[in-house]
């Protein structure tokens, strides 16, 4: 057993609910989180759960099973980062308390945080299936290629499956990837990555270690990556919040919305001129307003 303690304030059920759209590998279940992580060469099935408040969180977290030894020093270190333990949400919160109309925004979702990828591959090549695309069909391909590629652990009867492998990927074809009923271009895109990654040419999870100004060029400079992409790949794999920015179209009619007291979405320059005020915030509030609104959109999904 792990513990975990967060940054407050950190909400980890409104953190799970925000996980349904990330995350398709991931159980939710009375209040838990599980999902299978690599930790070296091994996979590990992993439990959180909250033992604390929003404002004094604490985490429990257990080994459930593991195919392989797994390293307990290594396994914490990911366990806290796979929490977003780190992340310090405070000052975003004490700046929003100065102006009464975001505070309403995002009051709803007050201490929702967001779960780190267990590998940057994962974030980006989920980020490219979700391009252009409703998010209930692209979780129905990220799932079929999970269960292809069969990286998973089986616990008391049921299969929980992790990301593939970019080295497994690496050898597909894009005919052998045709069934996830996405287009040929992005699975190129991905297919091209993963054969990077395993020539040795890509090292995208040394780049967890390298700031912003580091990370968001080198994402861009890859096939397929625009700045949609780029910045919820790095949501996804550094738990930090970029501004998204325009194209998300759901984001336009969060802002629309929340802010405006309109339906439908707002133009782009509405959204900018809206969103950018607010500075090094920017893509925090755009995480909360978009996520709100999927909450609201859909309680039968992220109840």
């Amino acid at each position: 057993m792990f513990t975990i303690t967060p940054n407050p304030p950190y909400d980890f059920a409104k953190t799970l609910r925000a996980s349904h759209a990330l995350y398709t590998m991931g159980h939710a279940q009375h209040g838990t989180f599980r999902r299978v992580i690599r930790v070296g060469a091994a996979l590990a099935l992993i439990e959180l759960r909250s033992l604390g408040t929003v404002d004094q969180p604490r985490l429990e977290a257990h080994l459930l099973t593991a195919n392989a030894p797994v390293d307990e020093q290594v396994l914490s270190t990911n366990l806290r980062r796979l929490a977003n333990a780190d992340s310090d949400l405070a000052p975003f919160y004490r700046y929003a308390q100065h102006d009464p109309a975001l505070h309403a925004v995002i009051e709803p979702v007050y201490g929702m945080n967001t779960f780190q990828s267990d590998t940057f591959f994962e974030a980006v090549a989920l980020t490219v299936i979700e391009q252009q695309i409703t998010l209930k069909m692209a979780q129905v391909a990220e799932r079929w290629l999970m269960a292809q590629m069969n990286d998973a652990l089986t616990y008391e009867g049921v299969t929980y499956y992790t990301f593939p492998d970019p080295r497994k990927l690496a050898a597909c074809t894009v005919e052998d990837l045709l069934p996830m009923k996405i287009t040929g271009i992005r699975i190129r895109v991905i297919l091209d990555i993963a054969k990077q990654i395993a020539s040795g040419d890509l090292d995208l999870e040394a780049l967890r270690n390298e700031p912003f100004e580091v990370v968001y060029p080198r994402l861009r400079s890859l096939r397929g990556i625009g700045h949609w992409t780029a910045a919820w790949s790095i949501i996804r794999a550094l738990g930090v919040f970029p501004p998204v920015g325009s194209a998300d179209v759901a984001l336009r009619a969060a802002v629309n919305r929340y802010f405006h007291g309109l339906n439908g979405r707002c133009e782009p320059e509405v959204l900018e001129r809206t969103l950018g005020v607010h500075g090094e915030y920017e893509g925090l509030i755009s995480y909360c307003a978009l996520t709100r609104w999927e909450f609201e959109r859909h309680p039968h999904i992220y109840g």
